[in-house]
C-alpha cells in the first residue's frame, strides 16, 4: 500500500509539473502558458545600447520579438544572432513601418555594456535599426528573468547554461507565445499577423503593461 500511494503520489506530482502531462519539460510548459494565458510583461527599463533608456512597454512598434542574450555566450546567443539578422530581412517592411522591432536583453549586465551589445549587433548586421539591444539594472535582471521564464545557470567556466527562444509580445504588451530560435517562418508569420490585427487597439505607449 505504501509504495501505491507514493507511485500516485508522484503522478499526481508529475500532472501538475508537467501541466497534466500536455508539458514534459519547463521550457515545454512555459511556452504553453504563453499560448493559453497570454500575460503582460512588466514595464521594464533597459539601459540602451545607442544610448538613452527605453522601458518595455513604452517601445512604439506593435510587436516586439524579444530574446536574450550574453555577449560573451559560444553557443545559443550566437545562434540568436543568426536569427535577428534573418528575422530583420525578412520582417524589412514592417520594422521600416514601425510595425515590429527586435529587442536583445543581455541577462549579464555586469559584462555586457553598450559597447559590447552593440559590437554584438554589428557582427550579424551592419544595420542597426530595428534592433534594440539593452541591459537592465543589475537589480531589475531577476524580474526581468521571471517576466519571461528565463533560466539562467552560471556553468562554473564564465558562461551561462539559458533556455534560448524568440518570446513574441503583441500590441497590449502581452507575451503571446514563445517560438523555437529555428523556427523563423513561425516568427515571421506570428509579428506579420500580429502587427496587422486589431488596427484600432490603442498604441503601446499609451497603455502598456505596468
Amino acid at each position: 500500500m505504501a509504495s501505491v500511494f507514493v507511485a500516485v503520489a508522484g503522478l499526481a506530482v508529475a500532472h501538475t509539473a508537467t501541466t497534466g502531462f500536455r508539458a514534459y519539460t519547463l521550457e515545454s510548459a512555459r511556452r504553453m502558458a504563453a499560448l493559453s494565458a497570454p500575460r503582460p510583461v512588466p514595464d521594464l527599463e533597459l539601459q540602451l545600447a545607442d544610448g538613452g533608456q527605453a522601458r518595455l512597454a513604452k517601445m512604439p512598434a506593435r510587436v516586439l520579438l524579444v530574446d536574450f542574450i550574453y555577449t560573451n555566450c559560444p553557443a545559443w546567443c550566437s545562434a540568436l544572432g543568426s536569427v535577428y539578422a534573418q528575422l530583420k530581412e525578412r520582417l524589412a517592411v514592417e520594422i521600416a513601418a514601425g510595425k515590429v522591432a527586435l529587442v536583445s536583453v543581455t541577462f549579464d549586465p555586469a559584462r555586457d555594456g553598450p559597447a559590447e551589445l552593440a559590437a554584438y549587433r554589428a557582427r550579424y548586421s551592419p544595420d542597426p535599426s530595428g534592433w534594440s539591444l539593452g541591459r537592465p539594472a543589475p537589480t531589475d535582471l531577476p524580474a526581468w528573468l521571471r517576466a519571461f521564464g528565463v533560466v539562467v545557470i552560471p556553468d562554473e567556466m564564465g558562461g551561462y547554461v539559458h533556455n534560448a527562444a524568440v518570446h513574441v509580445i503583441g500590441a497590449d504588451r502581452r507575451l503571446v507565445a514563445i517560438l523555437d530560435l529555428t523556427d523563423i517562418d513561425g516568427i515571421v508569420a506570428a509579428a506579420r499577423r500580429l502587427s496587422d490585427e486589431d488596427r484600432s487597439h490603442p498604441a503601446a505607449g499609451n497603455g502598456g503593461a505596468q
